[in-house]
């Protein structure tokens, strides 16, 4: 990952991972597309763990498939979260050369 990042985008990155919120809150927007069925919630810190398979054994009983079927829609969507989590993980590990980014601004929203 290193070799195609430029210094300016290491240094972005620092900065966006280390301001928790932040990162949370975008992990959590990313998600709510993954998940599609609102298991995310404002003001609670999200447990990746939890997933969309309830949500697809409850729909095969309104539209009927195979265990199978189930089971590879439940795969995807596991692949899906490991993928962005794995993602997220790797952020940590970008370093710049530079100092990172700390702002003087008081931020309201916290």
């Amino acid at each position: 990952m290193h070799d195609y990042l430029t210094e300016a985008e290491k240094l972005k990155i620092e900065t966006f991972v280390a301001d928790e919120k932040l990162s949370d809150a975008v992990k959590k927007v990313i998600l709510q597309h993954i998940y599609s069925q609102g298991v995310i919630e404002k003001g609670v810190k999200h447990n990746p763990l939890h997933n969309r398979a309830f949500a697809l054994a409850q729909h095969t009983t309104e539209n009927p498939m195979t265990d199978e079927i189930l089971g590879q829609h439940i795969r995807g969507v596991w692949e899906g979260v490991n993928a962005l989590e794995g993602g997220f993980n790797e952020l940590k590990n970008v370093a710049s050369k530079k100092e990172p980014i700390k702002s003087n601004v008081m931020n309201e929203a916290e």
